[in-house]
């Protein structure tokens, strides 16, 4: 009897030790035809936006240029114009699944950044901007005081002195700013051929204080695959700017300014002026 018992005992044991073992197959990823997704504006052509993923067992993720959203419904007010793509990844069991849709935006209905229609208008062809000057002998570019200054302080150029000096700039080289499907930056000669087509953004909560604590500048506008004529660190000719201090703007003038990172207060920084061609 007492063997029997054993026997037992050893077997329950075995059993317990062996793994569970789970063949249930992973399901198959959900075609794109069969994602139900929604984006619509709030109203006709206007630049509120909904998306939402209607699909049950699909996980969520939108792109939507601006920003990304793990939401089933959101809701985003964009500052551009044009169609736009909001793109989905959908996850599911089997996989991912990517997908967009696309809408289109004829007017700002809904209140943005106020930054946006200074830089690039109101209208889908954009806002032009060239160098400041309606005298060959007004100040265009130099250097100044990092943390200090408000422009061109010494070591300064004229537009006469940019085209005729070291540097030898076209002074009539133009950049359009236009919100037309998103934050699009074309740099051109004055004849309409373009030299460099990019991006660009702003982050108005990137300001920095001048040594007395007052207000430097009051942003920073930021390119990508293009920038502004003569966007160079001017010590270094070959060495491209792509983000730059903001240190005033208003809807005809704009001054910005370059610092290597490391500069103290009063060091070099180097400062462009442009005025608003439209």
């Amino acid at each position: 009897m007492k063997k029997q018992i054993f026997g037992l005992l050893a077997i329950l044991a075995l059993s317990a030790c062996e793994p569970v073992v789970d063949n249930k197959e992973l399901g198959g990823i959900v075609p794109e035809s069969e994602l139900k997704l929604e984006v619509f504006s709030t109203t006709e052509g206007g630049n509120e936006i909904v998306f939402a993923n209607h699909t049950k067992g699909v996980g969520t993720y939108w792109d939507y240029g601006l920003g990304q959203s793990i939401q089933e419904q959101d809701t985003v007010i964009f500052p551009f114009l044009g169609e736009l793509e909001i793109k989905f990844n959908g996850f599911c069991n089997g996989g991912q699944i990517n997908a967009s849709r696309k809408i289109t935006v004829s007017k700002l209905d809904h209140p943005v950044a106020p930054e946006w229609a200074i830089f690039a208008g109101n209208e889908i062809s954009g806002k032009t901007w060239g160098w400041d000057y309606t005298s060959l002998t007004d100040i265009i570019f130099g250097a100044g005081g990092y943390l200090a200054s408000s422009g061109p302080a010494w070591w300064v150029f004229s537009a006469e002195a940019m085209q005729t000096g070291d540097f030898k700039q076209d002074i009539t080289e133009v950049m359009t700013f236009d919100l037309n499907g998103g934050p699009n930056f074309t740099k051109k000669k004055a004849n309409g051929t373009v030299i460099e087509k990019g991006t660009f953004k702003f982050d108005m909560s990137k300001t920095k204080k001048k040594g007395d604590g007052s207000l430097y500048s009051i942003g920073e506008l930021q390119f990508l695959d293009a920038t502004i004529p003569f966007g160079v660190n001017p010590s270094q000719t070959n060495d491209k700017v792509y983000t730059f201090d903001i240190i005033s703007l208003s809807a005809t003038k704009m001054i910005l300014a370059y610092a290597p990172a490391g500069t103290g207060v009063w060091e070099n920084a180097y400062f462009w002026c442009f005025k608003s061609l439209e």
